[in-house]
């Protein structure tokens, strides 16, 4: 691996540094967004019914903007990737392994998925609550 260089050239060093902080950026947008989402949750669920409408309201809408706010950055520090890629093949460095697509697809699903559901969580108090059957049941045993 070569050290760092002068004169304008970006060393295998300082690409694989570049190209790990952006892998970082974008690690840390969804951990902020995971950990945000599930606080979220728990709260909901704990103070339940508790909360009156303008409370979920207030709640859903603050979650709903940080949650776009990270979904913006995390797609700001994804767009970095393939100008980063170009770095590698411009200076003739061998590409680390990468995840790839499927991993981008997979998170961008899950923001977009996991936000809405989170946010109708909130709003909805109950929503994926188990209820008991309508039907009566009879258990026979043995005895």
């Amino acid at each position: 691996m070569s050290q760092v260089q002068s004169g304008g050239e970006i060393a295998e060093v300082q690409l694989l540094q570049l190209y790990l902080d952006v892998n970082q950026d974008i690690d840390t947008q969804f951990q902020v967004w995971i950990s945000i989402t599930f606080a979220v949750l728990v709260a909901s669920f704990v103070a339940g019914p508790r909360l009156n409408r303008v409370a979920r309201l207030a709640i859903a809408a603050m979650y709903v903007s940080a949650a776009l706010i990270l979904y913006l950055r995390y797609i700001r520090a994804a767009s970095y990737i393939p100008y980063t890629i170009e770095l590698f093949r411009q200076y003739q460095v061998a590409l680390p392994q990468t995840v790839g697509q499927l991993a981008y697809e997979l998170r961008r699903a899950l923001f977009g998925l996991g936000s809405v559901m989170t946010a109708l969580a909130v709003l909805v108090p109950g929503l994926g609550h188990r209820r008991e059957a309508s039907v009566p049941v009879r258990v026979v045993t043995d005895d």
